[in-house]
């Protein structure tokens, strides 16, 4: 009788611990128009700065089974390009640099932004300091973006303009880019998670330039691109790999117009999951090695 009353208390006890067993947190996926800047390019933490360094190797004849050797390849080697990123406390890109080898700034932009977090206006700036474009952001009475300007210079003389179509929660669905009397149109297609499944460009006559597909995994992190021509010949195929944790392993890459074919394999990835060395290789061999530091909020 005792040991059939322990079996009957242990077989309870399961019961209550299986029973508070915490359940897995359901999967929430962010519509495209909700995301930030930080969300579009899969990274993650609240980032403040991003330093990345550039190093092309194309004539080094280094093979992919030297990326064991990274750290050595790169020893007193200054990178050939260096960018700068820095974002708002809420994910939004704040300011951009790029730097040459001798660390001269060859290009800044500066983004500007409301109360409300949207974007309103940014600046370019060349070499010299000069203001190259300029360009601003409108949007309707339900704050949807409508519409972006460019400008030459720091003059009112418009370059570019787009006209967005949006739908109920401010994706845009198409668009209108005018270079003049030169127009181009585009359409969206979102799925019901509101992440963009189909573009499609138009050429100014009306006919299809080009249509591209896109397919998610169920964590909404991109994993296909296919880009077709008009009559669906593909030219362009991009995939996109993984981990379980939702670190970026891989990307290949297929231009089947010119046949080229690259992968990126991305490495070294921080507590946040984002990746610190990316390389690109082409033909078993290193083509260029980025280096990634990335600062953030809470440091």
């Amino acid at each position: 009788m005792r040991t059939g009353r322990f079996i009957f208390l242990l077989l309870s006890l399961m019961m209550m611990v299986a029973g508070c067993k915490k359940k897995p947190e359901p999967i929430v996926i962010t519509p495209d128009v909700k995301k930030n800047h930080l969300q579009r390019n899969h990274i993650y933490g609240d980032v403040k700065y991003i330093k990345t360094d550039t190093y092309f190797l194309a004539e080094d004849s280094l093979m992919v089974e030297d990326t064991a050797n990274l750290d050595k390849i790169l020893k007193r080697r200054k990178p050939d390009l260096s960018t700068f990123q820095q974002y708002t406390s809420d994910g939004f890109l704040l300011k951009f640099a790029k730097l040459n080898q001798k660390k001269d700034t060859i290009l800044k932009r500066d983004y500007h932004y409301n109360d409300l977090a949207m974007a309103t206006q940014w600046e370019e700036y060349d070499s010299s300091g000069n203001m190259a474009t300029h360009g601003k952001y409108l949007y309707d009475r339900n704050k949807f973006l409508c519409g972006e300007q460019v400008f030459h210079g720091d003059s009112d003389s418009i370059a570019i303009a787009f006209a967005y179509n949006t739908d109920g929660i401010g994706n845009i669905i198409s668009s209108t880019q005018s270079l003049g009397d030169y127009t181009l149109h585009t359409q969206h297609k979102y799925n019901d998670m509101g992440q963009v499944v189909k573009i499609t460009e138009y050429e100014p006559n009306g006919r299809v330039f080009k249509t591209v597909k896109l397919e998610y995994d169920n964590y909404g992190d991109e994993v296909n691109r296919c880009v077709y021509k008009s009559g669906n010949q593909m030219i362009e195929y991009t995939y996109n790999e993984y981990s379980q944790e939702g670190k970026q392993i891989k990307t290949i890459y297929e231009d089947k117009i010119h046949h080229l074919k690259e992968t990126h394999y991305f490495f070294r990835h921080d507590r946040y999951c984002n990746w610190q060395i990316e390389t690109l290789v082409r033909d078993n061999q290193i083509i260029s090695i980025r280096k990634r530091k990335i600062t953030y909020y809470q440091n």
